[in-house]
C-alpha cells in the first residue's frame, strides 16, 4: 500500500450494511486506528516470517471479531483457527472475518437465527484473472451487457459475493468447494443468491439467499445472513 493510497482509506469510514437483520452484529477496525493487540493464544498462530502488513491485518480482523462478539455477549476467548485456516467461533457464535487496504471487518450473529454468516472486503484494482475463474456461464451473460468501467466493478462484487457464500458454508458443509457452485443474479442491492451440485441438504438449488454489495470508495463489501432452517416440525435445525 503506497502512502496516498493509506491517506485516503483512512478518510473512508465503512458503515453496517443497512439491511442486516438485528440480531447480527457487525464491527470495523479502521487503519486510523492504533493496530490493535492479540492475545497471546492468536499470537501463537502467526508465523515469525510474516510480513508487519500481513500481521496488522490479522489483528485488526481479530479485533473487529471480539468487538463484534462482546456486543452479542459471546466474546469468551481467543480465536484461534481450524484445520483449513478458518476462525473457530465460540459456541453459540457463526461469524465470518476479512480485511483489505488497512481495514479488519467482522460479521457474527447467533447460531439460534442463523445457519451461518459470510463477510468480505476487497479493493478494485485490474484482476483480469477474476474473469477467467468467477462467473459461472449465466453471470458472464449479465457482466457482458454492462459498460466496461461498471463490469469490472460488478465482476469485482460478484467475487466478494462468492468469497462472502463461502464462507457462510464452509463450517456447515466441511470442505472446499470452487466459484461455480454458487449462482448469482445481481439485485438492486447486492445479489440473490443459491447454491448448485446438492452441497447442502438444507439448501437445494431452488432456494435462495440474499448477498448485500455497498461500495466505499473503491472497497466493496458483501455480505450474507442466511436464514434459520426449520425442519418439518416446525423446529429450527440443530
Amino acid at each position: 500500500m503506497t502512502a496516498a493510497e493509506n491517506t485516503t482509506n483512512r478518510a473512508i469510514v465503512i458503515a453496517r450494511p443497512s439491511s442486516l437483520p438485528s440480531f447480527a452484529s457487525f464491527a470495523v477496525s479502521e487503519p486510523s486506528q492504533p493496530v490493535p493487540a492479540v492475545t497471546p493464544a492468536e499470537e501463537h498462530l502467526l508465523s515469525d516470517a510474516m510480513v508487519p502488513a500481513r500481521r496488522e491485518s490479522f489483528a485488526r480482523g481479530r479485533a473487529a471479531a471480539h468487538a463484534a462478539l462482546r456486543s452479542l455477549s459471546l466474546d469468551h476467548g481467543p480465536i484461534l483457527t481450524g484445520p483449513g485456516r478458518e476462525p473457530l467461533w465460540p459456541q453459540g457464535a457463526a461469524g465470518a472475518i476479512s480485511h483489505a487496504a488497512g481495514f479488519g471487518v467482522a460479521l457474527v450473529a447467533p447460531t439460534a437465527d442463523t445457519d451461518g454468516v459470510g463477510v468480505d472486503l476487497e479493493q478494485l484494482c485490474l484482476t483480469p484473472a477474476l474473469w477467467d475463474h468467477v462467473p459461472r456461464p449465466e453471470e458472464r451473460t449479465w457482466l457482458e451487457r454492462l459498460e466496461p468501467a461498471e463490469r469490472e466493478a460488478a465482476l469485482l462484487a460478484l467475487f466478494s459475493a462468492k468469497e462472502s457464500v463461502f464462507k457462510a458454508f464452509f463450517p456447515r458443509v466441511g470442505f472446499f468447494f470452487g466459484f461455480d457452485k454458487a449462482a448469482f443474479s445481481p439485485t438492486a442491492r447486492g445479489f440473490v443468491g443459491r447454491l448448485v451440485d446438492g452441497l447442502d441438504r438444507d439448501y437445494p438449488s431452488h432456494r435462495t439467499f440474499a448477498v448485500t454489495s455497498d461500495w466505499y470508495g473503491d472497497l466493496v463489501l458483501t455480505a450474507v445472513v442466511l436464514p434459520k432452517t426449520i425442519d418439518p416440525h416446525g423446529e429450527p435445525r440443530r
